[in-house]
């Protein structure tokens, strides 16, 4: 099956290519999934949301501790090999959560434990994909493999969160994590079909390595092309902001405006992945008319702008169901403006040998930055209303890619 596939994908693709695609396809639509139901199945077992910000808090805060060190591996180790112990690990770990909940042992702090070591192993994959395909296809096909990567994320976003949306009536929420789990093993044996020549090789031999190999990737950064430093600094600002109210905010809202279910979550969070999807379509054939830096400033200006008016939900007399889709969709297409033309910056001003130790630290910026963000919606979301928190987090988002368009090094970034 998986042979008939590839061969059905288009020409320019190559069998690695394919193998990495399919792979992603199925292994993110499962990871949507327990995205959804780790945050709704902590809501509905505390009712907090606090402790909702904090089991989020548990599935981000390895980015923040390992993520560095996970591109100084990916740098220096088979990035396939990485991939596939992140894929095997996550498949055992996420079978733990239908287990200990099935023996009526699934508290708060045993679900945190389990989702932080998934996420854990999880930082391996990232920096060793987005380092990996440069090695896998010609630097003229960048840009279009970047999009149809990002694109398969999205595309699994919608597939797993408005499948599990259908299918949560029939199996329950503690159920999904089974398909979760099984997603992984199938990405995990996909990958293991991938077969490349390594273009650089890592040192034999070389003292204290991995710490100083990240000192050298720090080094880089602040010193060597500032451009890069200050493109993880604002996208850590606008993460700062919007990371939070995104993953903890939005199933507060659906609860607190009008007591929605996690069917609804669901399907408002698959919006995600229409959108997303769609605006990379544009992406592939207009982005590369324009310096990359100025696309990734103003997506980082739309990201905000465009949550904000989530503050007026349940007060206009739309049916706050429609009404968050259809914001969340909107919201959505900005997205692969930043994901997409930031993957193709780096490939394009950054050596090979150095690009796993910058996605890291832009995967930090992202992944990790969120996990203080969610920390401090959900006690924020103790004090004053969701509503209220998507319109603070929507100016100073916006103003962070405000920050970056009013630098020439930064707009003319190519």
């Amino acid at each position: 099956m998986a042979a008939y596939l590839v061969n059905r994908v288009p020409p320019y693709l190559n069998r690695n290519i394919s193998f990495l695609w399919l792979g992603q396809l199925i292994s993110q639509a499962g990871d949507s999934v327990t995205h959804m139901a780790v945050i709704w199945l902590m809501l509905e077992l505390t009712g907090s949301p606090s402790l909702t910000g904090f089991i989020a808090f548990a599935a981000t805060a390895p980015a923040l501790i390992f993520g560095l060190f996970s591109g100084v591996l990916a740098d220096h180790y088979r990035r396939r090999t990485l991939m596939l112990i992140s894929d095997l690990a996550r498949f055992f770990l996420i079978l733990l959560i239908p287990l200990f909940y099935s023996l009526d042992m699934l508290t708060p702090i045993v679900l945190a434990l389990i989702v932080f070591s998934a996420a854990s192993f999880g930082t391996l994959f990232n920096p060793s994909r987005d380092a990996i395909i440069p090695e896998l296809v010609q630097e003229s096909q960048l840009l279009r493999v970047n999009a149809l990567i990002q694109s398969t994320g999205y595309l699994a976003y919608f597939v797993g969160l408005f499948g599990a949306g259908m299918l949560l009536s029939a199996l329950g929420l503690v159920n999904l994590f089974f398909l979760d789990a099984v997603t992984f093993l199938i990405s995990f044996f996909l990958i293991m079909l991938i077969s490349y020549q390594r273009v650089e090789r890592r040192a034999s031999s070389y003292e204290n390595r991995h710490l100083t190999e990240l000192k050298k990737g720090l080094r880089y950064v602040i010193r060597d092309d500032r451009r890069l430093f200050w493109i993880i600094l604002i996208t850590a600002l606008n993460n700062l902001f919007i990371m939070g109210p995104a993953v903890v905010g939005t199933p507060l809202l659906i609860k607190e405006v009008w007591d929605g279910s996690g069917r609804d979550f669901a399907f408002i969070e698959s919006s995600y992945g229409v959108g997303m999807l769609l605006a990379t379509i544009f992406v592939y054939r207009f982005a590369s008319r324009y310096k990359k830096g100025t696309w990734l400033m103003f997506g980082l200006i739309y990201d905000g702008l465009s949550f904000i008016p989530l503050f007026w939900v349940g007060r206009i007399g739309i049916d706050p169901f429609w009404l968050t889709l259809s914001i969340i969709f909107i919201h959505s297409l900005g997205i692969p403006f930043i994901q997409v033309t930031r993957t193709t910056l780096v490939h394009s001003i950054v050596p090979g040998h150095m690009q796993g130790r910058v996605f890291s630290m832009i995967n930090l910026a992202v992944i990790g930055v969120m996990s203080i963000s969610v920390a401090l919606t959900g006690i924020l979301a103790e004090w004053i209303s969701p509503r209220s928190i998507f319109l603070i987090i929507g100016i100073g988002a916006a103003l962070s890619g405000l920050m970056g368009l009013s630098m020439k090094t930064i707009r003319n970034a190519d």
